[in-house]
């Protein structure tokens, strides 16, 4: 949406490009997905997003640098080298919400995690936020039987085992990356125990600058002759 909008001429607001995002997604390819992702990847930084039927509101989580820096740094990541149809996974569970009392009280506590979450953030308590996040995915399980497997949920345990406190699948579940919590003394210990596992470790950092568009000046046709090529990184 950046690079067209870009491409253009249009000047898109973050949050114009996520609700259009959203829009061609979730009404014109009637997918059935949430609207965190466009957001998260348009806004940038840490932010407490609420979804309601009216619109949904971003406010930033104003943190101080040392508190970022040290989240950053008990942050791990792994690729579970397993695809999955995030779209049935969210559909089935959709549908479980319909039908399933459980499901909408998982989605209930969900939430109040995440609140809890956010006041633990605030208040620079690291230790209580990786505690609250191994809780948030038990409940996330609850949501639907495609979020984990077997092979997931000894992931997670041996991550547990080694000293994480703390993590969840990303995005829907299912495979993808396993995003844990950990304290940096036990972080080798954890390295070690996926490793023997099979998964791989991929770095990362917290963005804050949100979708940006970097230009790339190629010669086409000689010396002085250059066209703006506009690539995105959404």
């Amino acid at each position: 949406v950046h690079a067209l909008a870009t491409y253009a001429g249009l000047r898109m607001t973050a949050v114009e490009m996520a609700e259009l995002a959203c829009s061609l997604e979730i009404e014109r390819l009637n997918m059935p997905i949430g609207k965190q992702d466009q957001y998260a990847s348009t806004v940038g930084g840490l932010n407490t997003i609420a979804f309601a039927a009216d619109g949904v509101s971003v406010s930033p989580l104003t943190l101080p640098a040392d508190v970022v820096s040290s989240l950053s740094a008990r942050l791990m990541l792994f690729s579970t080298g397993q695809n999955r149809d995030s779209a049935a996974i969210l559909g089935q569970q959709r549908a479980d919400t319909e039908k399933k009392p459980a499901t909408m009280e998982a989605l209930h506590h969900i939430k109040a995690l995440a609140v809890k979450m956010q006041e633990a953030l605030l208040a620079g308590d690291l230790a209580l936020f990786g505690q609250l996040l191994d809780l948030g995915w038990h409940q996330k399980k609850r949501l639907s039987r495609k979020v984990t497997s077997s092979a997931i949920d000894h992931w997670y345990a041996t991550a547990r085992r080694a000293g994480a406190i703390g993590g969840k699948i990303a995005g829907a579940g299912g495979g993808g990356f396993l995003l844990l919590y950990c304290p940096q003394r036990r972080q080798q210990a954890v390295r070690k125990a996926l490793a023997a596992c099979g998964l791989h470790e991929m770095t990362f950092d917290i963005d804050f600058g949100g979708t940006q568009i970097l230009s790339n000046f190629t010669d086409l046709s000689g010396p002085g002759n250059t066209l703006p090529i506009p690539l995105f990184n959404d």
